[in-house]
């Protein structure tokens, strides 16, 4: 599966992003200033194109969980995942009792209001391991079969090791390993921010690839300008 990744709390920005043959947008809460009536919104707009809304949480909160799952979108990315505990909140906040959670039955725009039925097809739940200690903690995390995919956080991980900004770093590089072979390459998740075809290869095999992000697509452009 291949996303974009959306920074800008904008409709505009997530329709334009959805003019491509990617398969989904990624509404990124942490490093934004997305308030829920335009995260809504923008999920509306994305899945009215027929593409999938993904949200980047930046902890696991049940209202925003809710909201998020009640407006259509098709998955979650947790970040700064870190343990059991967290697993087992995002498994209770995210699936209906039959799933093995307690989130609420509603008719909302998920199930057409109802139209659909109540309960809709399982979202896909990602994990972001972004420090040292869920590193460590991912033998207690991914067994749960509370996630679909782990996700590098590659600018915390690096920075919680001590070479913020250093993706080659031989205890960086370890520690991606060491998710890797837990969870599996088919499993692996991972976002490129910048310079994407230089950085592509790299990831063959990964289940999700987001490519770019609409500031760095802005940057990049206005840098081609500026220097032309």
């Amino acid at each position: 599966m291949r996303l974009c990744w959306q920074q800008i709390p904008s409709t505009v920005i997530s329709d334009i992003l959805c003019q491509n043959k990617l398969d989904g947008v990624v509404l990124d809460t942490e490093h934004s200033a997305f308030n829920p009536e335009i995260l809504y919104a923008c999920i509306q707009i994305i899945t009215l194109n027929n593409k999938k809304a993904f949200v980047r949480l930046t902890e696991v909160d049940k209202t925003l969980i809710r909201m998020c799952l009640d407006a259509g979108c098709s998955g979650l990315i947790f970040s700064t995942v870190e343990s059991l505990v967290d697993a087992q909140k995002v498994l209770e906040f995210s699936k209906y009792p039959s799933q093995g959670g307690s989130r609420g039955l509603g008719l909302v725009r998920q199930n057409s209001w109802g139209k659909d039925g109540l309960i809709t097809e399982e979202p896909v739940l990602i994990a972001q391991i972004e420090t040292v200690t869920g590193v460590e903690s991912i033998m207690d995390i991914w067994p749960q079969g509370v996630f679909d995919f782990c996700m590098i956080g590659p600018y915390d991980l690096s920075a919680s090791l001590g070479t913020p900004g250093n993706f080659s770093s031989n205890a960086f590089l370890r520690a991606v390993d060491k998710v890797k072979s837990v969870v599996g390459l088919k499993n692996m998740a991972v976002h490129i921010p910048k310079d994407v075809r230089s950085q592509l290869k790299k990831y063959d095999g990964f289940g999700i690839v987001a490519l770019g992000m609409d500031t760095t697509f802005i940057m990049e452009k206005y840098e081609e300008v500026e220097d032309a």
